[in-house]
């Protein structure tokens, strides 16, 4: 079986990050005007995804992937590296994941409650909009492995997840642009656009808008996702980094427990996670 086409974008920022995007193989996603900030890297895929799609340019046999300037230092991969893992399991993968920071994803349930810990009220928040959307979820008990976790838009994609996707966060972006009278939908729109303490404040729709993919490979089985094994990227700045040994068994009992539903998988996670979390976090 021939491989797909295989389209890979690195964001260009300002002149340095324009270069960077000029290594070999990779396609520059223009963002040097960065005409809206506060959206990070949502803006420039959102912009390159909704003209693609009105010129009808996108191959549904194809993979897309659009990275932020940090991934090669954040995942140590270059073009050629992921064009080839994405080749590697491309007949049996919508998805394919290269998620940083494995202890993030390791220790934790799912994503949302690792942004919970770091922002409190970013659950709450989510879940509200999900409810508003008429597809509520319930975060708090939903169980992501390495499959699952998606960190800083680092996937790649075939079109029908990207559509997926965009679908959902275009639902957040339209909350938190419009200007709404119904006084429940204001109060939504200031829960989602809280500032935190991230890049001298940095909205929480930003880090809502990164656990978009999680949610739907979590939620929706009709996906099928590879990760790269995720241990060998850059870990965390928090205390769980040192603690490698218990993130992989963290990992591998969510695995099993989604494989299997035996409740002593999950029963040996929480034993672990409790030790962890707490202390972890506050040492983040």
């Amino acid at each position: 079986m021939p491989t797909p086409p295989i389209h890979l974008h690195l964001i260009a920022y300002d002149e340095a990050t324009r270069i960077a995007a000029s290594a070999p193989g990779w396609r520059m996603l223009d963002n040097l005007a960065n005409p809206r900030p506060d959206w990070y890297e949502y803006w420039p895929i959102r912009q390159h995804l909704l003209a693609a799609e009105r010129a009808g340019a996108l191959d549904d046999a194809a993979f897309y992937g659009f990275f932020s300037p940090k991934f090669t230092a954040k995942t140590g991969l270059d073009h050629a590296a992921v064009s080839a893992f994405v080749a590697t399991h491309a007949a049996k993968a919508d998805v394919l994941l290269f998620s940083p920071q494995p202890d993030m994803g390791a220790f934790f349930l799912n994503v949302f409650e690792q942004g919970e810990t770091f922002d409190a009220g970013l659950i709450d928040a989510y879940g509200r909009f999900l409810a508003h959307l008429g597809r509520p979820v319930p975060l708090r008990q939903l169980v992501m492995d390495a499959r699952q976790v998606v960190f800083s838009n680092y996937f790649v994609a075939r079109p029908p997840f990207w559509r997926e996707w965009l679908r959902l966060n275009e639902a957040l972006f339209e909350i938190c642009e419009g200007e709404h009278h119904d006084p429940a939908m204001q109060a939504l729109k200031r829960a989602l656009t809280v500032r935190t303490s991230y890049g001298g404040g940095a909205q929480r729709k930003v880090f809502l808008m990164e656990r978009a993919a999680s949610l739907l490979l979590a939620t929706q089985p009709q996906w099928a996702s590879v990760p790269h094994d995720p241990f060998g990227f850059g870990w965390s700045t928090a205390r769980f980094r040192e603690f490698p040994q218990e993130a992989f068994v963290s990992d591998a009992l969510k695995r099993a427990w989604r494989d299997t539903r035996w409740p002593e998988y999950m029963e040996a996670f929480g034993s672990i996670r409790d030790r962890f979390v707490a202390a972890g976090a506050k040492a983040a």
